[in-house]
């Protein structure tokens, strides 16, 4: 089994290198495009372009702050379309098979675009050959946050405390080989400890407060509020700077891993053999978009910040993502499959 995962990554590296190639021939077109852009997309856009989000109303924000500001810069609506389900299948297979003219796009978190990619052996989407990422729209930051009934307040008291119970202490994630589990993993590696993986269907933060989980590593953003109240310890952020809203708890960096500083988001994909210089367009319409002050307030009180970029750099942070991934993935499960 060992070599079935050895010779599958020695492809993926070929097929993300291959990747790169066509991503900078679709780049190369696009700024082309900027040249001439009444022959290369002639109106564009003509209608409304919708934005599918796999998240159902009301968890869609991710989707409807941008918006507006795009629909401004663009001269035509953009409407947001939830199609949740399958852990975001629905949508990238929807977007994924829907007319390459760059009215139908796909905005969601990276992980969760590259996940099926590099768990599956024959995953159903490929994000190269599938789509064309337009634009990073936030980049999240990551948290490693313990259970107050751990008794910790640091780091390093985690990890001690970890090595002195080899196997007794627990994280908690939404599944194996998600990427809250592998980040995890990836943690208790580096820091040489042994923890239980116990993977949750439904929401685990109740426990984690109540002391049953002992930690995650997982985005910030949705224990924000539990952090700020003391009902759970950020032990430290998986960034390179400290978030504002959590002034008090240290990079992983400060804290003596700095090579485990790491970060998704969530960006705007395209399908594929959408033009050049749409995919253009679209790029500088989710530019405009995050130089809004108004917007980068709010996304930063939901524990992100706007990114801009060109849809090169989107590729290029999407092939690095899916090698983080993927070497994860390998390690954690080359063996066993």
């Amino acid at each position: 089994m060992a070599v079935m995962h050895s010779t599958r990554h020695r492809l993926l590296r070929r097929h993300l290198l291959g990747g790169a190639v066509c991503l900078a021939a679709v780049g190369g077109g696009a700024f082309r495009g900027r040249a001439a852009w009444g022959q290369a997309t002639p109106g564009f856009p003509s209608r409304p372009v919708r934005v599918v989000v796999p998240f159902p109303p009301g968890q869609d924000v991710i989707a409807r702050l941008p918006a507006e500001a795009m629909a401004e810069f663009l001269g035509q609506p953009v409407v947001v379309e939830n199609r949740p389900g399958a852990g975001g299948s629905l949508a990238a297979e929807h977007v994924a098979r829907a007319p390459a003219d760059g009215h139908t796009l796909l905005i969601g978190s990276t992980d969760a675009v590259i996940y099926s990619f590099v768990m599956a052996e024959r995953p159903p989407l490929d994000p190269f050959r599938d789509f064309v990422p337009v634009a990073r729209v936030t980049r999240d930051h990551w948290v490693v946050a313990a259970s107050p009934a751990l008794g910790v307040d640091s780091l390093a008291r985690l990890v001690a405390l970890a090595r002195a119970r080899p196997g007794v202490l627990n994280f908690a994630s939404p599944g194996i080989g998600t990427s809250f589990h592998l980040q995890a993993e990836r943690f208790c590696r580096r820091a040489g400890i042994e923890a239980v993986h116990v993977p949750y269907r439904d929401n685990y933060v109740a426990d984690l407060m109540a002391g049953r989980v002992s930690f995650v590593v997982q985005a910030a953003a949705p224990l924000l509020p539990q952090v700020a109240a003391g009902h759970l310890r950020g032990l430290a952020l998986l960034s390179a700077a400290r978030l504002a809203e959590l002034p008090e708890v240290p990079t992983i960096g400060e804290a003596g891993y700095p090579d485990l500083v790491y970060n998704a988001g969530v960006t705007l994909f395209a399908p594929a053999g959408t033009p050049g210089a749409a995919v253009l367009r679209l790029s500088e319409a989710a530019n405009r978009a995050a130089a809004s002050p108004a917007l980068g307030r709010r996304f930063a009180e939901l524990g992100m910040e706007t990114v801009r970029g060109s849809p090169e750099d989107a590729a290029r942070f999407l092939r690095g993502l899916i090698e983080v991934q993927d070497g994860m993935r390998v390690a954690v499960f080359g063996r066993a499959r």
